[in-house]
């Protein structure tokens, strides 16, 4: 069932770090500091060791520590990230990331975000689950570590076909990622339905996840979309023929239209209660033509608009605007207002009302969205 990865390379990443100093290591906006030097203990190791035991500093990882109040305000996503960069500065190997990681690490959304690092084992033997203690004046537990074996149907792939992108750190060590269309052949059909979904939508779209901290580059590397064909394709990178099947099924979902994982998981929801498909992105316009807005999801025959309201829709600096929230909450009021004027009806959900389907099902048999 396997095949080589053929057709695709890897995007030309370059992750947020910068080396502030022989041990210093700023991954993710995150400050990051080793206490070793090529095995040996640097000097201020002592100084480093009291600190954490007070609080003021965190253990990432044995040997690597960020300030408390940096690591305790960042993002979960940039936590997760710098934790992988740190677990390579402690490695007498470079790590290959893979998995879900990867996919974070490559800028790919998920619904469900991973509880800890995935990794490939270096041999069967090394494959296990590591968990971390919450150190003290941490706000947030670490992440843990989870080694997999490398599946046999790869043995006949060279390392560098199987893990293309590596980022230089300090001398010695790097980040390595698996090759992305193997990761995605080996983890999509792994996944629960909506992340698997959300996945395939971001790259048919073009639509990754963004951090702040992520330079622009990074994001544009990203961003080319791929084609329903090109999603198919990686079923013959599967493992198994259960693996290629499910992977076919999640083409035939995955839709380019969805601009948000929020939207994609929407769908899945949506369809898994059995209501009627909505059309995606539908443009409103005026009786003169001037486009008054675009929907999220259209009901034709109900005149009926769906928009999945996300927290970062609006969220200041991290929405999709990227404006303040005053601004865009005042224009998203005017769109909604020149749109009903059309004689549209609107239902409206958010993240809670996908959580709990009940809700959102309430909400469509209310406005009178039918069965299929």
């Amino acid at each position: 069932m396997m095949a080589a990865s053929t057709g695709f390379s890897t995007p030309d990443l370059q992750f947020p770090l910068e080396a502030t100093s022989p041990q210093a290591l700023a991954a993710w906006g995150i400050p990051l500091r080793r206490t070793t030097e090529d095995g040996v203990p640097t000097d201020d190791a002592p100084m480093v060791f009291r600190k954490a035991r007070s609080g003021e500093l965190i253990r990432v990882r044995p040997g690597v520590f960020a300030p408390a109040e940096p690591w305790n305000k960042a993002s979960r996503d940039d936590r997760f990230c710098a934790s992988a960069a740190a677990l390579a500065l402690t490695c007498q190997t470079d790590p290959v990331f893979c998995r879900e990681t990867a996919l974070l690490l490559y800028g790919l959304p998920l619904v469900n975000r991973p509880a800890m690092l995935t990794l490939r084992a270096s041999s069967t033997s090394m494959a296990g689950s590591v968990k971390r203690a919450k150190p003290k004046g941490a706000a947030w537990p670490i992440f843990g570590e989870r080694r997999i074996s490398v599946p046999r149907a790869w043995s006949d792939l060279s390392a560098a076909q199987q893990n293309p992108f590596r980022q230089h750190l300090f001398p010695g060590s790097s980040m390595v990622l698996e090759d992305l269309r193997l990761c995605l052949a080996d983890t999509l059909p792994r996944l629960p339905w909506e992340d698997a979904i959300v996945v395939a939508d971001a790259l048919l779209s073009g639509l990754r996840s963004t951090s702040a901290s992520m330079p622009a580059a990074m994001n544009a590397a990203m961003a080319t979309p791929w084609t329903v064909q090109d999603l198919t394709s990686l079923a013959n990178s599967c493992t198994t023929q259960k693996a290629a099947h499910r992977l076919r099924q999640i083409a035939a979902f995955a839709s380019p239209l969805s601009g948000s994982p929020g939207e994609s998981w929407s769908r899945v929801v949506i369809d898994r209660l059995g209501f009627e498909p909505p059309e995606l992105q539908h443009q409103v316009r005026a009786v003169d033509g001037r486009l008054l807005g675009i929907l999220d999801f259209w009901w034709k025959g109900l005149r009926l608009a769906g928009e999945f309201d996300g927290k970062r829709k609006y969220a200041g600096s991290n929405s999709y605007s990227g404006r303040d929230v005053d601004p865009v909450i005042l224009d998203e009021k005017l769109r909604s207002e020149r749109i009903q004027e059309e004689g549209i009806r609107f239902v409206r959900w958010m993240w809670d009302d996908l959580t709990s389907p009940c809700r959102l099902e309430a909400k469509l048999l209310r406005a009178g969205v039918p069965r299929h």
